[in-house]
């Protein structure tokens, strides 16, 4: 595998354009299953691309290989679940190139991933790869990282259905039910002696 030099730098709001075509690349490359989960177009994501660039919590690195454009990442600081102390950075998206692959970039921006956790004096990095991706799935694991808990991912409209109910209309025997207990039963010795008081002349 023959390794280009690759510079890695913080990315800034004048390279939108080249990290817009990288985002296209990599909802490409993604397939359906990232196209499912992230369906906006070049357009729709500048504006948020603009947010991260600004957000002291991310940052995009760029990898350039003999001063062309060659990948990036979208990095974030987060916490694996709400209730954990610790923190990681989440490579949140990374593409190479397709004229750049197997040229050493991927790794110069993983190594860019280390250093920027490393600077925030935070102890793991984390990556979520669709298992369909299997090279990329290999070369993480080459890098050390380990597979630590299966994310899935199901639509609402599939859950409401395999659950049994749609809650967002309600159901009539619900209304029945609401309507029942809004209605006080009269206890059997009251009902009794109202029955014989009836019956008195």
């Amino acid at each position: 595998m023959s390794h280009a030099l690759v510079v890695t730098r913080i990315a800034e709001q004048d390279d939108l354009p080249t990290l817009l075509a990288l985002w296209d690349e990599l909802r490409q490359v993604g397939g359906r299953a990232e196209r499912a989960v992230n369906p906006l177009t070049a357009v729709d994501v500048r504006d948020r691309l603009i947010e991260v660039l600004s957000d002291p919590t991310c940052r995009v690195v760029m990898a350039c290989a003999e001063d062309q454009p060659a990948g990036m990442a979208v990095l974030r600081v987060t916490r694996p679940d709400p209730l954990s102390d610790n923190q990681l950075v989440y490579i949140a998206h990374l593409v190479v190139s397709r004229t750049q692959r197997q040229h050493g970039v991927g790794h110069a921006l993983i190594g860019a991933a280390a250093d920027f956790a490393a600077e925030r004096h935070i102890d793991h990095v984390a990556v979520s790869v669709y298992p369909s991706l299997r090279e990329a799935n290999r070369f993480y694991a080459r890098l050390g990282f380990a597979p630590l808990a299966v994310r899935r991912i199901a639509p609402v409209s599939v859950l409401r259905r395999r659950l049994g109910s749609d809650r967002s209309t309600p159901m009539l025997a619900d209304a029945v039910r609401r309507r029942t207990r809004l209605v006080r039963q009269v206890p059997p010795q009251r009902a009794r002696r109202s029955s014989a008081e009836s019956i008195e002349p």
